[in-house]
């Protein structure tokens, strides 16, 4: 049994989607903070950015990739190779 893309089960936006050259580093950053799962009040206190700039920020990502939530932001930074986890056995 191969590997199978995520958008094939439904749950990326697929490969219309933008690629992350539409995004300011400071925006990569963030989004590789949400896609590890840390939440707004902590990026903001890691990155030193007010909440309200981070609220900010994560709207602009998702506009600039045309992706309808944070869920779909996640799961778009590990398909673009941001994150390397490991698989469980």
């Amino acid at each position: 049994m191969g590997v199978v893309p995520m958008f094939s089960w439904g749950l990326s936006a697929g490969p219309a989607v933008n690629g992350l050259d539409v995004l300011t580093d400071d925006q990569r950053v963030v989004l590789r903070c949400l896609a590890r799962g840390h939440e707004d009040h902590e990026i903001a206190r890691v990155l030193g950015l007010g909440l309200q700039q981070v609220a900010d920020e994560v709207s602009d990502i998702l506009r600039r990739l045309e992706l309808p939530d944070r869920v779909a932001a996640v799961v778009f930074a590990h398909e673009a190779g941001m994150l390397h986890l490991p698989f469980p056995r």
